[in-house]
């Protein structure tokens, strides 16, 4: 039986004397496409900064099978200072700066990898362009191409649809099922309604984790999770506005 490539077991965590996140406990496999859902402050961010080691553990554990290389991360703000003169493709190599150090040459096949993602990401004719020109979704493929650069076998996406069109969000949840034929997803987000069609599984985070099989989920199982969060839907898509949670 091949391990899970992240096992956590009863993780409190938080920031100072604040605890952000109660006795949570999740396994990520191999072929998992996790949702993370929850309402803002509730711990989202958190467990993906704990699973990343950006953040230490107050207690419980948190068991990883993956070298730190293997995990591509697409956090919710954009890190790259647009003043910075770098292009396009410099941006997505950096990806690798980790596995080879600052000042090791990028081979011949890097810059294949590099070349194929972008043609992936619809961004291929922009590869020598200065990121500082670039719109919120042109970033955002070159972000994500960059997390993928390395070839991960777990990619995290904290809110990878922020600030984007609604082209790019489509492609990107198209090319995140493809994707997640050969690695795992986690991806947090604020609207169950947009992403509850292409995960596989739910997490409801609002300091408690409430792990749910499926992708189907009630706002009667919402409430029973304590977890409020904010629903957006277009066209004919049935939803229900859950009541404000009373601490």
């Amino acid at each position: 039986m091949n391990k899970p490539l992240i096992d956590i077991k009863n993780l409190n965590t938080g920031y100072g004397s604040q605890k952000a996140l109660d006795n949570v406990n999740i396994t990520v496999e191999s072929n998992d496409f996790i949702g993370v859902i929850g309402p803002n402050g509730g711990g989202k961010t958190t467990l993906i900064k704990a699973i990343l080691g950006l953040i230490p553990v107050w207690s419980g554990e948190i068991v990883s099978n993956l070298e730190a290389a293997k995990i591509g991360y697409l956090p919710q703000f954009n890190p790259i200072d647009k003043e910075f003169p770098i292009t396009v493709k410099e941006v997505i190599l950096s990806g690798l700066a980790g596995k080879k150090g600052l000042f090791n040459r990028y081979s011949i096949l890097d810059k294949k990898r590099a070349n194929e993602l972008m043609e992936q990401a619809g961004i291929a004719k922009l590869k020598h362009k200065n990121i500082g020109h670039l719109s919120g979704g042109q970033m955002q493929r070159s972000l994500l191409c960059r997390a993928l650069i390395n070839q991960p076998e777990l990619l995290i996406l904290d809110e990878p649809s922020t600030f984007v069109d609604n082209q790019f969000e489509m492609e990107l949840f198209e090319w995140l099922k493809e994707l997640n034929k050969e690695i795992a997803i986690i991806m947090v987000s604020h609207d169950l309604g947009t992403i509850s069609s292409h995960v596989k599984t739910i997490a409801c985070v609002n300091q408690h984790l409430h792990y749910h099989k499926s992708n189907k989920i009630t706002p009667e199982q919402l409430a029973h999770y304590d977890c409020p969060i904010q629903i957006i839907t277009h066209g004919t898509v049935p939803h229900q506005v859950l009541a404000t949670h009373k601490h």
